[in-house]
């Protein structure tokens, strides 16, 4: 999916492919709350072990890249991603929720919490019968 968004490009991709790994498992295996999830604890260290980096070295990875995501998203594939338009993401972080959304669920973020709003509250959110 990244290198479907970003196409070929000569960066390593394999840190924000490692994050939003991450985050996917913090959100849907955890069910860790999306406001509970810090990534420059939960995150980048384990991404950095993953990928054999320094953890400045992924950080600065992960910036580039979740920006470099945004800005190769036209408006209409910004649409398909997020669910509704979006003018500007407010941090790098956001780019890896809604990546990890769309693997998770196949469907954009916005969407995804429309019909299921409780995903934003992990734990707590989530009915017996879906743990």
């Amino acid at each position: 999916m990244v290198r479907g968004i970003l196409g070929p490009v000569g960066s390593d991709l394999r840190p924000l492919i490692c994050a939003v790994q991450i985050t996917g498992r913090l959100l849907f295996e955890e069910r860790i709350p999306q406001n509970d999830v810090q990534v420059t604890k939960h995150i980048y260290p384990e991404a950095a072990k993953l990928t054999g980096k320094s953890l400045t070295a992924v950080s600065r990875q992960l910036v580039r890249l979740a920006n470099l995501c945004w800005d190769q998203l036209g408006e209409e594939e910004g649409l398909l991603l997020f669910g509704r338009q979006t003018k500007d993401i407010r941090a790098p972080r956001d780019m890896l929720f809604y990546l990890a959304y769309y693997c998770r669920f196949n469907m954009p973020y916005y969407k995804v919490l429309k019909q299921n709003p409780q995903l934003l509250f992990g734990k707590n959110g989530f009915q017996e019968e879906d743990a």
